[in-house]
């Protein structure tokens, strides 16, 4: 465990997170959640072989995360969730699991914190839902400079399935049971979407269709498009998803699992041009020169 910070104070918003092989893009993803108001890191390493450790643990000594290691063996994304929630349910009021490639991203000029936290002043809410907004690859066939976030700058319209899915933000010492998009909260709290409605849970393979009264899924029965939503850059460019995704192996299914030409098919959604907006972005901007300075960069 490579944890250097010290202060006591409870946070209000984590992410927590496992990573392999992201070198390129932690510091971007970690400048962004910052200027969204995200005060606490806490990420696992993968058995990263490309520099991404290295950097995690110059990182963890200037408390701007907190670092620990987990194996390839099993389903780590899974192990490293619950670990985090043992050691963390009573230090942060609320907690947000997303990869490397997911970022939370605000309509309008207030902070990805200031919604949730407005959407979890609600003291019966438990669990918040917010659907994805997938990007394809805006075209690109190779790698080029610059942020991700500039680079991609075509998703995915909401009449795609894919949009259907969430990723969720939590009241830690709720959760009785966690998956990589939702949890099995407490019985007597709330599931909300971006709204603060009641989500309806749904099915995906087959078509959406609504689950069982009270069953949760990492898929909602309609996309709401309030307040926030998580953009997934799932691909990039067709260069990064070859040398970087496709053989890479899955957290939650195995080192050995491939993502082929299907998954490829499925996740390149071009349909809108959706950019982010010029506050947020020079926010971001301020956060990312500062934590190049912080590391000597």
């Amino acid at each position: 465990m490579f944890r250097f910070l010290k202060k006591k104070v409870k946070s209000s918003l984590a992410i927590g997170a496992i990573f392999r092989n992201e070198k390129e893009y932690i510091l971007e993803w970690i400048a962004w959640h910052q200027s969204q108001g995200v005060d606490k890191f806490i990420i696992y390493d993968n058995e990263s072989d490309d520099g991404t450790f290295e950097l995690l643990k110059s990182l963890a000594e200037r408390s701007i995360i907190d670092l620990y290691s987990i194996g390839r063996e099993g389903k780590p994304q899974i192990i490293a969730y619950q670990k985090i929630l043992q050691d963390y349910k009573d230090k942060v009021e609320l907690i947000t699991f997303i990869d490397a490639d997911e970022f939370l991203v605000p309509y309008g000029d207030y902070k990805a914190a200031d919604h949730i936290a407005e959407l979890f002043s609600d003291d019966s809410v438990g669990g918040l839902a917010i659907n994805w907004r997938i990007y394809g690859t805006s075209d690109q066939e190779h790698c080029l400079d610059g942020f991700v976030i500039d680079r991609f700058t075509k998703a995915a319209s909401d009449e795609r399935s894919r949009n259907h899915y969430i990723k969720s933000v939590y009241r830690p010492g709720l959760i009785k049971d966690i998956y990589p998009h939702r949890a099995v909260l407490d019985k007597n709290y709330r599931y909300i979407n971006t709204s603060g409605d009641n989500v309806l849970f749904a099915t995906y393979e087959g078509g959406i269709k609504p689950v069982a009264s009270g069953a949760t899924s990492g898929v909602t029965y309609e996309i709401c498009d309030k307040r926030l939503r998580v953009n997934h850059y799932a691909l990039k460019s067709k260069e990064e998803f070859i040398k970087k995704k496709k053989h890479r192996g899955d957290a939650m299914f195995g080192a050995r699992q491939v993502k082929g030409d299907s998954y490829f098919k499925e996740f390149d959604l071009n349909d809108i041009e959706f950019t982010l907006s010029g506050l947020h972005y020079d926010n971001f901007k301020n956060k990312y020169d500062s934590l190049l300075v912080l590391i000597g960069h």
